[in-house]
């Protein structure tokens, strides 16, 4: 197997940087992030020509992080139940982290297109959450997958606003979609 190309340690420090400004602040400046990284702001834009280049950047570290924790966190499930809720517990402690990306337009056709995929993926999980009873048949399949996918939002919204604690965020948002709000 080829060695991982690995990141130069600017690059790292920028992303890094941006990962934290941008949690804490959204609207933050390329400025800001130049300053939290130690560095100045052209050797920023060496890496990262524009904000968009550096938040599709973002972007596909998130989406490689969420990959992999729930690859790891699926990888002994017994149903689509428990899919659903390991799923849940992998993706929302990363919400603290990734917030802000929900309310960045993917303007990069890639990232667009691996969302697309990961939604594709949510559909096949309510294909099976539904061959087990778990959702209802009546239910159609793109507002249980609209659901899902709002329920991680949601989940990461209020984690990143401190108000809720990732396993009880991800708990809540399992709750709301297989209970709903009521006891």
């Amino acid at each position: 197997m080829p060695a991982k190309a690995l990141r130069p340690p600017m690059r790292d420090a920028i992303v890094d940087a941006a990962i934290d400004t941008f949690a804490r602040n959204p609207g933050a400046s390329l400025s800001d992030v130049a300053k939290r990284a130690g560095v100045g702001r052209a050797s920023l834009h060496r890496h990262f020509p524009s904000r968009g280049d550096l938040v599709t950047a973002i972007s596909r570290q998130c989406m490689d992080e969420i990959d992999a924790a729930t690859a790891a966190a699926l990888a002994d499930a017994r149903s689509a139940r428990d899919r659903l809720s390991r799923m849940m517990e992998a993706v929302v402690p990363l919400g603290d982290r990734y917030h802000f990306l929900a309310t960045e337009a993917f303007h990069d056709e890639s990232l667009q297109a691996r969302y697309e995929e990961d939604l594709a993926w949510v559909a096949r999980l309510v294909d099976a959450l539904k061959a087990e009873g778990v959702i209802a048949p009546d239910v159609p399949r793109s507002w249980a997958v609209a659901n899902i996918d709002t329920q991680v939002w949601l989940a990461w919204s209020e984690v990143a606003a401190g108000r809720l604690a990732p396993a009880h965020a991800a708990d809540l948002a399992l709750r709301t979609l297989l209970e709903g709000l009521g006891r």
